[in-house]
């Protein structure tokens, strides 16, 4: 049985309040880097990564496929929102839906949980949690881990996690100024100010974001993107209370106004409507975290942390203002969690705690009539690092989470590494993963006012159709309500085998092959047309999906090669992904002969395994490639990436549920993108640099298949440090 939130609530703080008078174990460490292998690891090498096992380890000793891309390499690529920065990674596409999502190893936005500093972000629409939301100014790296990581994390964890981690504020004070612009009335213009002592430090950062939007169908009334404004400000702070105990705050509030328009025609004469589209999205979280080192083999960390995710919609018809269309929405999440490292020895490292959250759904989509929905979440989770040798390390995790809307799920995971030698790093792990169903799986209930389509979660679904059919929107149905099952939590086993070799001081090497086994896979399809010629969706367990492929990146320094001994450098990365993901009913269907597509002419042909173009929205093959040459004498910088992706499925033309004719995918395309960044003189105490950028060179657009492609974008920025 679940704690109700409010005992756990003051039960962890309690235990954070008595910490701090307890009295000092015998040979307790203090808070400065140990010096010892028998205190709690702490890595000052770089890189560094957390996510991947929630304690700090080398990105060497991880065990599981992860990647970091440093502020350095943010800024040198001119990337000022996350998108940008996931954009430009191997392996990983965007996914325009709903927002810029994120699709890891063939996985939908909904199955990658995004963090920041350790935290869920909250707030996704139709699954997608929006990328260009997120702000990395004043991240110090972005941590990427990919395959399930639900026996950490829990759900939304299953294809992968990213996580922000923002820089310890500074102990000098110091501030710097950033200021963008660029094509399509795009501007940036961001402020930092920190400062501190050696008991701690605060830093406080503000950003203004905005866009004139962009139109890519102008011969259609109103714009594929709106205008917007979007502002920031983020508090982080941290303090040394005594040897033993330190507390860490972060503070986070985003607010977003935008303006759109579009049009619906006017069945009485013909022509059509034109409405405006405005609307608000506000943003915020709240993270106080303690941590107590209790001996130099023991620590406890305490954290509490809330969230909130609020948008408002109204659609106003241009001809007399009339507001035609509102919807609210409202998210909160509370959180409680502890977390204890224990230090057995050198070679044992236990990492184990457990936490409870609240969470909860208002506006115009989920109220029906039972009211609100609201759940309970408590979970339990344990990882045991062991060192047999030098040479090999294991990892083993499991968690346990209990939920008031699904059954228990224990969710297990084991990971090896081996280094045969000093330059060659084997990984290999297995795990098990879930997705629960989502509040909008279970309680949406929702129609587009300008597409005209509607959804239902499972819950609401009859009550719904009902309704459309008694107000005569209803033409055809394709499945009734009373033979549509209960949807199911999905579950997943994955496999990762790969590694990294460096060959020689200027060439690395690494791949990981990937196998997600998922059963009971939620999606959305058809139930019922509209007399509209809209459809009206419900969800679906779609029951053996699977993704595979492999992961290869390579990374070389040509002048080091060549042996050439210059200030300046030069890098040159290139990676490919082939992927594999697609419905195991379908491939069956395929083999047994009873799959078929239409051609234009209207003529129905069978298909074969080789017309099948996999689940939509994924690329079988994908591949990007960075080169970056660094002047240290001239303070110069000059990064030119560019990434492809073959052609994917985006819509079903001839009614058999799959992506076969040509017509029904987005063509292959390539993207190529450039920054120049200088360092200028400037007097007194200033430093400065100036960026030029171009993204897109040559100004590639996919029409509205392709929403997130506006063409060519040209910008400046100048940015001031003190």
């Amino acid at each position: 049985m679940l704690l109700p939130y409010s005992m756990w609530l003051r039960l962890s703080v309690g235990l954070l309040i008595l910490a701090l008078f307890v009295p000092e174990v015998q040979g307790q460490a203090s808070v400065e880097p140990a010096r010892s292998d028998t205190t709690i690891r702490e890595v000052e090498m770089a890189p560094v990564v957390v996510t991947a096992t929630r304690s700090v380890k080398s990105l060497e000793d991880v065990a599981v496929p992860t990647t970091v891309v440093t502020a350095a390499t943010m800024r040198q690529q001119g990337a000022i929102r996350l998108s940008e920065v996931l954009a430009a990674l191997p392996g990983l596409q965007l996914f325009d839906d709903h927002g810029t999502g994120l699709q890891v190893q063939g996985f939908s936005p909904d199955y990658t949980l995004i963090l920041i500093d350790g935290e869920p972000v909250v707030g996704r629409t139709a699954g997608t949690l929006s990328l260009d939301r997120l702000a990395v100014h004043g991240v110090e790296r972005v941590e990427i881990v990919r395959g399930p990581s639900s026996s950490l994390y829990g759900s939304e964890a299953l294809a992968g996690v990213v996580n922000l981690i923002t820089a310890a504020p500074r102990e000098e004070v110091s501030g710097l100024v950033d200021m963008r612009a660029g094509s399509f009335e795009t501007t940036d213009l961001s402020a930092t100010l920190e400062g501190g002592s050696s008991w701690g430090g605060v830093r406080l950062f503000v950003n203004r974001y905005a866009s004139g939007g962009y139109d890519l169908a102008p011969e259609d009334f109103g714009q594929t993107a709106p205008s917007f404004v979007d502002h920031t400000a983020d508090l982080r702070a941290n303090a040394t209370v005594t040897d033993r105990l330190r507390l860490r705050l972060g503070a986070r509030l985003a607010v977003e106004d935008y303006d759109g328009n579009y049009a619906t025609p006017n069945r009485a004469d013909g022509g059509e409507i034109r409405f405006d589209d405005v609307g608000q999205r506000t943003d915020w979280s709240l993270h106080p975290e303690a941590e107590l080192r209790l001996s130099d083999r023991f620590r406890l960390t305490g954290i509490l942390y809330g969230a909130g995710y609020q948008t408002k919609t109204r659609h106003r018809r241009q001809t007399d203002g009339v507001t035609t269309y509102a919807d609210d929405f409202d998210q909160r999440l509370l959180k409680a969690e502890t977390q204890v490292d224990a230090l057995w020895s050198a070679q044992h490292l236990t990492t184990f705690g457990g936490g409870l959250q609240e969470e909860t759904l208002g506006g115009d989509r989920y109220d029906g009539p039972t009211g609100s929905p609201a759940a309970t979440q408590g979970w339990a989770f344990v990882q045991h690092e062991w060192l047999p040798s030098r040479r090999v390390e294991v990892s083993a995790s499991a968690r346990l989470d209990a939920h008031t809307d699904y059954a228990t799920r224990l969710s297990p995971k084991l990971a090896v590494l081996v280094r045969p030698t000093e330059r060659i790093r084997l990984r290999a792990s297995i795990g098990s993963g879930f997705k629960a169903p989502a509040f909008r799986q279970l309680y949406l209930s929702f129609t587009n006012a300008a597409a005209g389509y509607s959804v239902f979660g499972t819950t609401r679904v009859a009550e719904g159709l009902s309704r459309l059919e008694a107000e005569g929107q209803i033409d055809e149905i394709f499945f009734a309500p009373s033979n549509l099952e209960p949807i199911r939590a999905e579950q997943s086993v994955a496999y990762n085998v790969g590694g990294t070799v460096d060959a020689t001081s200027w060439l690395s090497v690494s791949a990981n092959a990937f196998l997600n086994d998922v059963t009971d896979l939620i999606e959305t399809q058809p139930i019922a047309r509209k007399t509209n010629g809209q459809s009206v969706f419900g969800y679906f367990n779609l029951a053996r999906i699977y993704t595979r492929g492999l992961e290869a990146e390579a990374t070389a320094r040509p002048f080091e090669a060549l042996g050439l001994d210059l200030a300046s450098q030069l890098e040159l990365s290139v990676g490919y992904q082939f992927l594999q993901a697609r419905d195991r009913a379908v491939v069956d269907a395929l083999n047994e002969g009873t799959v078929f597509g239409r051609d234009t002419n209207g003529r129905d042909y069978r298909l074969d395994l080789s017309d099948y173009g996999g689940l939509f929205g994924r690329s079988p093959h994908s591949a990007t490639a960075q080169l970056t040459y660094t002047d240290a004498p001239r303070d110069l910088v000059v990064s030119v990436r560019s990434r492809w992706r073959s052609r994917y499925g985006y819509r079903d033309l001839d009614g058999n549920q799959v992506a076969n004719r040509d017509d029904e995918f987005v063509p292959a395309y390539a993207l190529f993108d450039a920054t120049v960044t200088k360092g200028v003189p400037v007097p007194g105490r200033l430093d400065a640099d100036l960026q030029l950028g171009v993204d897109n060179l040559f100004d590639l657009t996919r029409g509205v298949l392709v929403s997130s492609l506006p063409g060519r974008r040209l910008y400046a920025a100048l940015r001031f440090s003190l």
